[in-house]
Order: structure tokens, then sequence, then C-alpha cells
């Protein structure tokens, strides 16, 4: 058996005001605690304040050190400090779908542009995992990388893939 790892990486608007930036931050923490209770939810690399803007080096015990995608296309004019990453590890495919788009993450994510630039790469990544296995921010770095250049293959799809169906 195997089970999913998904990792997400957006930047955030520059232009957006602390009004919007504010809605997201309270959003964010309730998404994070909906999380927690979602069906097939097998845990996340966690930091001191959730959501939250890591620095690269940043040490996750078990989910190794932070790391962002800069190798991506497009990516040279934008400030990498404007970042959101996420990495979550789910029972199947179907559980991680459900809640990324239903509920209060599929509410948010209506509205993502009201925070995120929309950028020429994917904004995630899913890959299987061993049961019983811990991904790393490195493993989602270079998948969603390999993604952006790629495109999907059984090592790295989106939910939107048809790699995601089987």
């Amino acid at each position: 058996m195997s089970s999913i790892a998904l990792y997400t990486f957006g930047l955030l608007d520059p232009a957006a005001g602390p009004s919007r930036l504010d809605d997201f931050a309270r959003r964010g923490r309730e998404v994070f605690s909906a999380s927690d209770q979602a069906s097939g939810f097998l845990g996340r690399a966690e930091g001191a304040e959730e959501p939250a803007t890591y620095s690269p080096g940043e040490d996750f015990g078990r989910w190794g050190l932070y790391a962002l995608p800069l190798d991506l296309p497009d990516f040279e004019d934008h400030d990498p400090q404007l970042h959101i990453a996420t990495l979550s590890l789910w029972q199947d495919i179907e559980s991680a779908r459900l809640f990324v788009y239903r509920g209060l993450h599929g509410q948010a994510l209506k509205i993502r542009y009201d925070w995120f630039l929309k950028g020429p790469w994917p904004g995630h990544v899913l890959w299987r995992i061993e049961d019983g296995t811990v991904p790393l921010w490195s493993d989602g770095v270079s998948r969603l990388e390999a993604l952006a250049k790629d495109g999907a293959s059984a090592e790295r799809f989106t939910f939107g893939s048809r790699l995601s169906r089987a």
C-alpha cells in the first residue's frame, strides 16, 4: 500500500493589502484546524505558527529542512520571501481531493487570487509514498519543479492529472 504526499506552493500578491492578508491568515488558521479532523489526513510539516512563511533551511525534524522551489519557469522576477508552502500526508488521493476542494479549504481556494499571484507553474504536486514514510520538503520541491518543466509522470502529478485517478 501507499499513501499520498501533497506539496503546495504559492507566492503572495505584493499588491494585496493588509485586510486581505489578515483574511488569509484567519482562514488559514481555520483550514489548518479543519485538516486535523479531515478523513484520511495523516499529518503535515508544522512550524511554530500556522500558516506561516518559513525560512529555507528551517528544520522540520522528520519532514526535513524547509526548501523553496526556486527553479520554476518565470520565477526570477518574484520575491521568494512572499511564499506560502505546505507539505502534508494523506491516506489516499480521494481523501486529499475532498479536503482540498470541499469545505473551508475549498471555499478559500475559490478566492485564492485575492491573496496569491497566478504563476505559470503548478500550485501543487502529489506523489505516492510508501506507508510509514514521511515526505521531505526537498521531495516536494524537486517534484514541483519537475512537474513545471516536464509535466506529470507516475512520480509527480496533480489532482487534474489522469494519473491521480489510477
